[in-house]
């Protein structure tokens, strides 16, 4: 086949050796794993005492941290977590100006749909 260079060509071979038909295959590219698969959690967060003002969750190989904004809410989002796995917040509280922290543990999963993963956290 002349003029076609980067499409390769099957014949398909009757019992009699005629061509039956000549159909292009275009070379497929190679297939990689996944390498960026993000998650993104996002929800609220509340202290049993005083008032949070930042987390951060260790889960699925990664951590990531963020300041807590009005209400509580916050989100996070995961690079290519390894799923599922339990994910550990650990959570600043503070109380009349003193800073502790707290820890509260949830599932860390992809939803169906590889939507937002929500969660309302309490330490």
């Amino acid at each position: 086949m002349r003029g076609v260079s980067k499409i390769k060509s099957i014949a398909l071979i009757m019992g009699v050796g005629a061509p039956l038909a000549v159909i292009p295959v275009a070379a497929a590219p190679a297939v990689a794993g996944t390498i960026n698969n993000p998650l993104k959690v996002a929800g609220s967060v509340r202290c049993k005492l005083g008032s949070a003002e930042s987390l951060l969750i260790t889960g699925g190989g990664e951590s990531h941290g963020t300041t807590v904004g009005p209400g509580g809410m916050f989100s996070i989002v995961f690079g290519n977590p390894n799923l599922p796995s339990t994910a550990t917040a650990q959570v600043r509280c503070d109380i009349a100006g003193q800073r502790t922290y707290r820890s509260t543990n949830f599932l860390l999963y992809r939803p169906q749909g590889g939507q937002v993963l929500n969660v309302s956290l309490v330490a």
